[in-house]
């Protein structure tokens, strides 16, 4: 049977009466609700795509997408996965740019929903469609009002974070649409100054480089570097962005140097190690991987990829025994065990008296047993574990639950 506009309408109304419950969706209803609405969506995709009704999809896709919006929900990456399947089916529409239903319409359906008709997070998608689409020369100059009027919205409520925040964004909006609409890059720069919002910089290194400005994009680059240096964390990884731009100028120099800055961030990045090894011969390379091993501290476990990468489980051993992380030793045990099993069975009884010791609840006390577990898997392990049991009982009699818990050692 062929399926109406009007079956998927009730269908989509149907699939949300199934899950919500006093307008809510639960935790535990949120995957069924997702595959329900992502098998509608797909199948109206097919269809009334397939049948060249774009109009009707469009009103499909819309509809699916303010119900989702206006629906509270307990979702975990539902939302995101959802939102991107109806952004697959507006690109149907948008790409067949129907007479039944032109872009120009598409743009104002957009426009018209940014005002409060989904809840905040959902007009996130909305903003991020409308900027990347809509480029026709007539949209361009209707976005950069609308834009321009939302800054004018923010900046007249300033008590309204949300509508302040919306306002800053908008502004970012505004010199992505003068790249756009292809307008002076000195008057780019010039509007640039004006915004006021952390995403400015790299911004303005796409567009620079969208210009074709390298050695703009290039200062912009090392500035956003130099706050991660002072941080101590490459949440963006500008230096690795700073790497890929010398790689593709043939810059080997500044290449290594970006290099040698992102592994000092990014330490235990096993691609960034293959990079960098890549760059020696076999009879230099000794000494470059202990010109990096010599600059981090024993005890730093997240060097501990690197060290594997060398088989250097010499330097892994001495890391664990400054510091040890039992996440790390089961990690690496199979090879670790096989070299040095006499001193990982010393740091396992170390960590397990320390946690017996500390613990003051069952769950303490099962963990104390597992690891009594794991020291039996040594050599002399058993005998080993039995005689801190023996020792716990002595020590803590008065921990009942601890008693329960160690009964079988």
């Amino acid at each position: 049977m062929v399926k109406t506009v009007k079956d998927y309408r009730d269908g989509i109304n149907k699939i949300f009466a199934r899950y919500t419950r006093h307008g809510f969706v639960e935790y535990r209803d949120c995957n069924g609700l997702e595959c329900d609405m992502v098998d509608l969506m797909l199948e109206a995709t097919e269809e009334l795509g397939g049948r060249g009704e774009y109009k009707e999809l469009f009103e499909i896709a819309c509809k699916g997408f303010l119900k989702w919006g206006n629906t509270n929900k307990d979702d975990d990456g539902q939302t995101q996965y959802f939102a991107s399947i109806v952004e697959d089916t507006w690109d149907v529409v948008y790409k067949a740019n129907d007479p039944k239903m032109p872009n120009k319409k598409m743009y104002e359906w957009f426009v018209g929903h940014i005002d409060g008709s989904v809840i905040d997070y959902m007009e996130d998608y909305l903003y991020d469609y409308l900027l990347e689409h809509f480029k026709e020369p007539e949209l361009l100059q209707k976005k950069m009002d609308f834009y321009k009027a939302k800054i004018e919205e923010g900046e007249a409520k300033k008590d309204d974070s949300y509508r302040d925040f919306q306002a800053e964004r908008c502004g970012l909006y505004v010199l992505r649409t003068m790249a756009d609409m292809k307008r002076p890059i000195e008057e780019i720069r010039q509007y640039s100054k004006g915004v006021k919002i952390y995403s400015l910089k790299e911004t303005m290194a796409q567009i620079e480089r969208d210009y074709g400005n390298m050695d703009e994009v290039i200062a912009i680059y090392k500035e956003l570097a130099a706050e991660e240096d002072k941080r101590g964390w490459a949440r963006d990884d500008w230096h690795r962005k700073l790497m890929e731009i010398y790689k593709e100028l043939g810059n080997k120099e500044e290449y290594h140097k970006e290099l040698l800055a992102s592994m000092a961030l990014n330490v235990g990045d096993e691609d960034l190690w293959k990079a960098y090894k890549a760059q020696f011969s076999e009879k230099n390379w000794p000494k470059a991987c202990q010109d990096i091993f010599s600059q981090i501290k024993v005890g730093n476990y997240r060097i501990y990829p690197w060290y594997a990468a060398e088989e250097r489980y010499d330097l892994m051993m001495e890391g664990l025994e400054a510091c040890f992380y039992s996440d790390r030793l089961k990690q690496y045990e199979k090879k670790l065990k096989a070299l040095y099993p006499e001193r990982c069975l010393k740091l396992l009884v170390v960590d397990t008296n320390l946690m017996a010791e500390q613990s003051n609840k069952r769950a303490d006390y099962r963990r104390v047993a597992k690891n009594l577990n794991w020291i039996c898997r040594y050599p002399g392990g058993a005998e080993k574990a039995a005689q801190m049991a023996d020792n716990y009982r002595i020590i803590y009699k008065q921990r009942r639950a601890m008693m329960e818990e160690i009964a079988d050692f």
